[in-house]
């Protein structure tokens, strides 16, 4: 079995434990890679052994002394003294033998005699490490020895070390002593390996040497090797509290001599092999490797087992790939520049006679150099089909061949600016509107100018610039053309810019024709374009559902061809964000998983960048921040144009940060917007997150005027405000704040806002809890408060919650129900307390003791530390889950947690139960009882 690192040492730890006791599993077999940690692992059990008392001993087997009889044992049992001598003279009998057996077995029986005394007098661990080196006398000696302590006829534990190469028959009858067992240590989990980088180099790691750490593989040599090499090399700065790469990742080298140290135990033709699927990347397929050998698949498979054996290949069912990124990159890198580039050439050639995926062809003419002239063909007419399905790839080579430009003709160039404007809009880079605008000057064929307009018009929409959009489009439209399914597109880029500019009736009237044409022409991704043109006019028209009908029509439309990924993604990112407003996790969750998934698999950067942007937004109200943040980075990590993106990750992060009470980072994450940012329609639809948390920071600056009115533009009534659905939640912090400053015209015309918001998005829950909490606070009335209490309850959404239940409490308390408020401080600051939110427990707290009310020096919760009554709501929630039998993985899906939180909440359920394993969290559960509430 394969297990993780600290629980492999556990699990040594209780297997010495148990020698002592006379438990059964004498021996022990620790086998893996190189590097992997064998030797610290059962240095580790040596270690074990001698605090308990037993006798140790322990040898290292050396390749080069594999044909002199016992002498691994011998190091082991008797490195030095007399012992060893008496040994050492029947050896030497035996070598000068011309029947040598009887003195090598007598010698054999000599060692097992010691190891008896040594039993007589106290158990014993005997550790035989790279038993793969081992002789084969030593090797029966060993399994003579495991015999007899399985049958339990000495106290005796052995274990022994061993790579899967090279293979050595010898071993297998010791493997397979009864009794015997076999772990594998498996690969450094993330934070193992971040602390492994913290020891050496004495700094956390930032985040581009967590990533270039990543390329070890989890395997600990390995990681030395490359920590080592970086910082001889300059290539790492360490402060005093981080370690970071000065160099991107890509160009981080690796140690010279690091592609000999993992070929080591192959054979010559494995090597071989090896290297040429270095030139495949880090994945690939059997038969691309045969292509690239120019050799059939089945005289691959002897040679291809030997990389996997040794664990620099793995199988994953549908591909190979290399274990370690790192050692992949070496391979790579040693071959000679002018034949690795020879090679890409050969095996792009190869790839696309054989008809493979363009992409894979596409990445060996990159790694080629320059391109020849059947490239370029062959790029012009794969184009299309390389950029839906990897777009990164495909404006990299286009980049290439117009950079080459003086080798082509007038008319390949401008099919290809054509192509690599197309790429440039996949990826929603800003340059593609001056691309589309200079190709559009130049063209004058009616069908082509018509096609270079409806890209001109999209890259225009993802900058946000709608009017102008409009106003292209209008021109294309009015201009003679063929093309039926061009100008179809167009008139539902049409109906999308005026429902933009607050002409929704207008773009719902014409979205109609749109659609029926669509189904006419029976083009998936017309269809699917002009399903999303008549979503968007009905969501401006404040009809959700049957906006989200048109969605999901324009999904299924998309589904049935990959021409129409892109605008396949952009409807799931629109069913996600539509369903987050009916509270519906379950269907978001899958939109979201589905998006995620075909942005990876097709390279579209653009949209994979909006999929995290949503899952941050996903996760923030589900109160899971870690995966919010983790989300947040990736997002960063990619340059887009879409000008409301930085609005939503930046205000996300520093909004966390506020809860968390990290003002100074939340502070620098507002700063590294830019003054414009609010500068279109889309950017403010989205700017709720960054007013919330200008406001927070004021707030705890202890300015709660200039919190009040760093939300007050959201006050104003206008076209993308009205279907802002965070705008009623923002409207009830300013009725908070506005009361707390003194105002209460403000309040009352916040409430009035909120009133005319709710009833413009009257379908959804979030506007109606947000207006019963306005009420509720402009009549410190506890009756809406418990109302929208109730309703945050059921949306599952921690932080409105525990807002909702801090106001309940305040209510309260100004009606003389102190005990009431108390009971409801109680439980916001336990939800406080599950989120992090260390500031909004400050607040609340000071908010009570102002009306008397104190949860005193520890809440209820924090008086009892054990049992049930200890585990907070999350907790118990998982608690019961885990009673009933459910898998981690199966209790995030239920509760739309990450798995590391559902592990860190099992961790605390088992230290506050004082149990050591789920079966007993489900006894306990059992004794409570069905219906046994919770703390």
């Amino acid at each position: 079995m394969t297990v993780g690192r600290e629980q492999l040492r556990c699990e040594l730890r209780e297997w010495v434990r148990a020698g002592a006791e006379g438990g059964d599993s004498a021996l022990l077999i620790v086998e893996g890679e190189p590097g992997c940690g064998r030797t610290s692992l059962v240095r580790g059990a040596l270690a074990d052994a001698a605090a308990l008392g037993f006798g140790v001993r322990y040898a290292a087997a050396e390749a080069l002394a594999l044909r002199l009889p016992l002498h691994a044992a011998l190091d082991c049992l008797h490195p030095r003294g007399p012992g060893r001598g008496a040994v050492v003279d029947l050896l030497r009998e035996a070598e000068d033998s011309a029947r040598p057996g009887g003195a090598l077995l007598a010698a054999m029986d000599l060692l097992a005699a010691g190891v008896e005394r040594w039993c007589a007098e106290r158990p014993l661990l005997l550790v035989l490490d790279d038993a793969h080196w081992a002789d084969p006398a030593s090797l029966l000696l060993w399994q003579r020895l495991a015999g007899q302590a399985a049958a339990g006829r000495l106290p005796l534990r052995l274990a022994v070390t061993r790579r899967p190469l090279p293979r050595r028959p010898e071993l297998d009858p010791l493997c397979a002593t009864a009794g015997a067992r076999t772990v594998r240590p498996g690969p450094l989990s993330g934070a193992e390996a971040a602390g492994l980088v913290r020891g050496v180099l004495g700094a956390q790691p930032g985040p581009r040497l967590r990533a270039a750490a990543a390329g070890a593989g989890g395997n600990p040599a390995l990681l030395r090797r490359l920590l080592d090499h970086w910082s001889r090399s300059g290539a790492i700065e360490v402060t005093a509290v981080v370690a970071e790469l000065t160099l991107p990742e890509v160009e981080s080298p690796a140690p010279p001599g690091t592609a000999e140290w993992a070929l080591d135990p192959l054979s010559g033709p494995a090597r071989a092999v090896a290297r040429h699927a270095a030139l495949l990347g880090p994945v690939f397929t059997a038969r691309e490797l045969a292509l690239v050998r120019s050799r059939p698949v089945r005289e691959l498979l002897a040679e291809l087992e030997e990389p996997v054996l040794a664990g620099l290949l793995e199988d994953t069912g549908e591909a190979l790939r290399f274990r370690h990124p790192a050692l992949r990159r070496a391979l790579y890198d040693e071959t000679p520049g002018a034949v690795r580039a020879a090679l890409h050439q050969d095996a792009a050639r190869a790839f696309a006679e054989a008809g493979l995926d363009p992409a894979r062809t596409a990445g060996q003419l990159l790694g080629g150099g320059r391109l020849t002239a059947w490239a370029v063909r062959w790029l012009a007419e794969s184009a299309p089909a390389l950029i839906a399905g990897a777009p990164v790839t495909a404006a990299e080579l286009l980049e290439r061949a117009i950079a080459q430009g003086d080798a082509w003709q007038p008319h390949t160039r401008d099919a290809l600016e054509e192509l690599l404007a197309d790429a440039a809009l996949m990826l929603r880079r800003p340059e593609s509107v001056e691309l589309l605008a200079a190709l559009r000057a130049r063209t004058t064929d009616p069908d082509r100018r018509a096609s270079v307009d409806f890209r001109l018009v999209s890259a225009l929409m993802i900058q946000g610039d709608m009017a102008r959009s409009l106003e292209v489009t209008e021109r294309a439209l009015a201009e003679e053309f063929p093309s039926a399914v061009v100008r179809l597109r167009l008139e539902a880029c049409r109906v999308l810019a005026l429902a933009d500019l607050g002409r929704a009736a207008e773009a719902y009237a014409l979205a109609g024709p749109v659609v029926a044409a669509a189904r006419a022409l029976g083009d998936p991704l017309c269809g699917a374009e002009a399903h999303h043109a008549m979503s968007y006019a009905l969501f401006h028209l404040g009809r959700g559902r049957d906006s989200l009908r048109h969605v999901a029509w324009g999904i299924a439309c998309a589904r049935r061809g990959p021409e129409a990924n892109d605008m396949r993604l952009l409807l799931l990112a629109n069913q996600a964000e539509g369903h987050l407003r009916f509270d519906e996790p379950g269907i978001v969750e899958a939109a979201l998983r589905e998006a995620r998934e075909l942005a990876a698999r097709t390279g579209s950067t653009g949209r994979l960048v909006v999929t995290r942007a949503r899952l941050a937004e996903f996760h923030y109200r589900l109160g899971d921040w870690e995966r919010t943040l983790a989300e947040v980075a990736r997002a960063c990590a990619m340059t887009v144009s879409d000008g409301w993106l930085p609005v939503v990750v930046h205000g996300l992060r520093a909004l966390v940060l506020g809860h968390r009470d990290e003002p100074g980072a939340a502070g620098a994450e507002l700063e590294s917007l830019p003054a414009d940012v609010f500068g279109t329609p889309a950017a403010r639809r989205y700017a709720a997150h960054v007013l919330l948390a200008r406001a927070l920071l004021a707030e705890r600056d202890g300015r709660p005027g200039d919190a009040l009115r760093a939300l007050l533009p959201v006050l104003e009534d206008g076209a993308e405000e009205a279907v802002a659905y965070e705008r009623p939640w923002v409207l009830s912090e300013i009725v908070r704040l506005a009361l707390e400053s003194g105002e209460p015209g403000t309040a009352r015309a916040a409430v009035a806002a909120c009133e005319r918001a709710a009833a413009a998005l009257a379908e959804y829950p979030g506007p109606a809890l947000a207006l019963l909490r306005c009420r509720g606070l402009f009549a410190q009335d506890p009756e809406p408060l418990a109302e929208a209490v109730a309703l945050g309850e059921r949306a599952g959404w921690p932080l409105p919650l525990g807002h909702t239940l801090e106001d309940l409490a305040v209510a309260r308390a100004w009606r003389g129900d102190l005990a009431g408020s108390r009971s409801a401080l109680t439980r916001a600051v336990e939800t406080y307390e599950d989120l992090g939110a260390r500031w909004d427990v400050a607040r609340a707290d000071a908010r009570l003791r102002s009306l008397g009310v104190r949860r005193g020096s520890r809440s209820a919760r924090r008086r009892v530390s054990n049992g049930w009554e200890a585990l907070t709501p999350a907790e118990l929630k998982v608690a019961l889950l885990v009673a009933q039998g459910r898998s981690n993985p199966e209790i995030a899906s239920a509760l739309f947690l990450s798995r590391r939180t559902v592990q860190t909440h099992v961790s605390h359920i088992l230290a506050k139960l004082q149990v050591r394993s789920r079966a007993a969290v489900a006894a306990q559960a059992a004794t409570r009882g069905p219906g046994t509430p919770g703390p």
